[in-house]
């Protein structure tokens, strides 16, 4: 059987499971936990689900290999890992680039895809919001609200717009795509994700900004909490 990039799978029962992020070192060939740096956030959990299959940037595993992928064009990343057993705990050793990400087994389940990750709960009642109706563009991606400023508007992001209709609709326009979803008074039902992000309007300068919670692959496969995407009216 291959996976992704043509690599035929190996398995390897040691690494199937949960695993989750306890630091990096500044190193790429450490088996030491001393010397450890605290959590990057770049990576916050992993998952090595049977069989070597993909879900979110993991575009699957073999023994000792780990792929990845950012999406569009470009290349899937070949990184190795090893596993340590130390004090009696398993540690994962992942190399990526010029620094080991470490990481702490939590268990050794056998995770789907299907089920895998954090979802909402999307059966909410619509509950009209006049203030909200119309059409947004984005102009803006922040770690949080209040690290916005209308001087770090910028362009290309990848979601373009947000239309919310009067009957509970909505579409999210991305570069790639036309998500059709649901809204309800303070938030964004993403059906194409079972989650459920927050939306609020600021009124900045005069001018109105929404602010929505972005609740993607970082918050349902990463273990993140989300960032925000900020909106002016299109």
């Amino acid at each position: 059987m291959k996976i992704a990039n043509g690599m035929e799978f190996i398995n390897d029962e040691a690494v199937i499971g949960k695993w989750n992020n306890i630091g990096w070192l500044d190193n790429t060939y450490s088996t030491s936990l001393e010397s450890l740096n605290e959590k990057s956030g770049e990576y916050d959990t992993l998952y090595f689900l049977p069989n070597g299959e993909s879900y979110w940037i993991f575009e699957g595993w073999t023994k000792s290999v780990l792929l990845i992928h950012y999406g569009g064009d470009e290349p899937i990343l070949t990184y190795k890992y090893d596993i340590q057993r130390i004090d009696n705990k398993d540690y994962l050793f992942f190399r990526v680039e010029d620094k080991t990400e470490v990481f702490i087994k939590v268990n050794s389940k056998h995770y789907t895809k299907a089920t895998l990750g954090r979802h909402d709960n999307i059966n909410l009642p619509f509950v009209y919001d006049k203030r909200v109706i119309g059409k947004w563009k984005s102009v803006a991606f922040v770690d949080a609200i209040d690290a916005f400023s209308p001087d770090n508007e910028c362009d290309g992001l990848y979601l373009k717009e947000i239309e919310f209709f009067s009957d509970g609709r909505l579409e999210q326009t991305t570069m790639d795509e036309v998500w059709h979803d649901k809204w309800t008074k303070g938030s964004v039902i993403n059906l194409h994700r079972t989650t459920v992000a927050a939306y609020e309007i600021r009124v900045i300068n005069g001018t109105e900004y929404l602010f929505m919670e972005w609740k993607m692959g970082n918050y349902i496969y990463g273990g993140m909490e989300p960032e925000f995407y900020v909106f002016i009216r299109s």
